[in-house]
């Protein structure tokens, strides 16, 4: 303790000397006082800070260091806390990094990787963070997450005029029809225009994309190229305008002729299919309803409850019906004037099953 005296007064003499901290920071190490040592290397910016503060367990002692950590090493310290969120809680890395928003955004970014769900609570404030620092990473964020609130992000996207961003927002929020607008007002992208609307698979929406294209001539083209296999090519055929010059009008009819006769030769292959298990069913069915049909020898009459067969199983007193819901009777037990359908399951209202008599005697 004199030789850490010692030097500590040294230091009060000469606070920037790098050598009298390093040498202090040593002593605080021997000495096992490794938080004290901690915030030493810090200030220093000593490379092996991170393997002390994992080997002699300090997380408990960074959380007011937070800010230092980062700048002395981003790629480490984002490990070391996201692998660490339940010593190092992430509202209270959030609030260290309040004055560093870039900070802010690749913790919740490194979080959000690991574990979608994990910083759920911070998802409306990473909506403006990667607005502001990696707008490449925002489409996919608002895709993946249902955490944030739809109207703020809405807000802070339409204030930086985000358009992709902005149409996918008003489509989760149902607002189909000022989405599509802005595709084709505020981007005069045809393409993307054509694949929302299969997303939606709205008929008014695709109802609206045909009226906006009237006076297109590229917007109509990208149509007849594309809207064969959703909406009938005729409706939009009979809407063009004659004499309109259509950039590639053949090859886009050829095109409809082709998609036309594809979906023809597909419905053709699927019906054949159909016809053939059909045909294999019923068959299968045939055969299931002629196989025999095992009657214990305790199996009781369904309507005079008397055994159907007596002690000796080979010797049957009567004929029995069998039917497919399992019920079985006498003969004589059934009404003359209903011998094919199970009276009680037609008493229940339910389908009534076919029968079959086994004349056993």
């Amino acid at each position: 303790m004199t030789i850490v005296s010692a030097v500590k007064d040294r230091l009060r003499e000469l606070p920037d000397d790098c050598i009298l901290m390093q040498t202090l920071g040593d002593l605080y190490s021997y000495d096992k006082r490794y938080d004290k040592a901690l915030a030493i290397y810090l200030k220093l910016g000593h490379s092996d800070v991170f393997e002390l503060i994992q080997k002699y367990n300090l997380l408990h002692s960074i959380q007011d260091k937070l800010v230092m950590l980062m700048q002395l090493d981003a790629d480490q310290a984002l490990q070391m806390l996201v692998d660490n969120i339940s010593i190092v809680p992430m509202k209270v890395v959030v609030q260290q990094f309040k004055e560093h928003p870039k900070f802010q955004y690749q913790y919740l970014d490194a979080v959000f990787v690991k574990s979608p769900n994990a910083g759920q609570d911070f998802h409306a404030l990473q909506v403006s963070l990667y607005a502001e620092f990696d707008r490449t990473k925002l489409l996919p964020f608002l895709r993946n997450s249902n955490y944030y609130p739809l109207q703020k992000a809405l807000e802070e996207c339409e204030m930086r005029c985000f358009i992709p961003e902005t149409v996918f927002l008003l489509g989760r929020m149902g607002n189909t029809k000022k989405a599509l607008n802005l595709i084709m007002v505020g981007l005069g992208d045809v393409d993307r225009a054509i694949e929302f609307a299969k997303e939606q698979d709205d008929v008014e929406l695709w109802d609206d994309l045909i009226t906006h294209s009237m006076d297109k001539p590229s917007f109509l083209t990208g149509l007849l190229n594309n809207i064969g296999t959703h909406v009938d090519p005729i409706i939009l055929i009979k809407r063009i305008k004659e004499g309109l010059e259509i950039e590639g009008l053949r090859d886009s009819l050829v095109k409809i002729l082709q998609d036309f006769n594809l979906q023809m030769s597909l419905r053709e292959g699927c019906k054949r299919i159909l016809v053939s298990d059909c045909f294999s069913l019923m068959d299968r069915l045939n055969k299931v309803q002629k196989r025999a049909t095992r009657v214990d020898d305790f199996k009781r009459c369904d309507c005079c409850h008397d055994l159907l067969v007596q002690s000796n199983f080979q010797e049957i007193t009567m004929p029995i019906i069998v039917f497919y819901c399992h019920h079985v009777f006498h003969e004589e037990c059934l009404p003359a004037y209903n011998m094919e359908s199970c009276m009680i399951c037609h008493s229940q209202r339910r389908r009534p099953g076919s029968g079959f008599g086994l004349g056993v005697k």
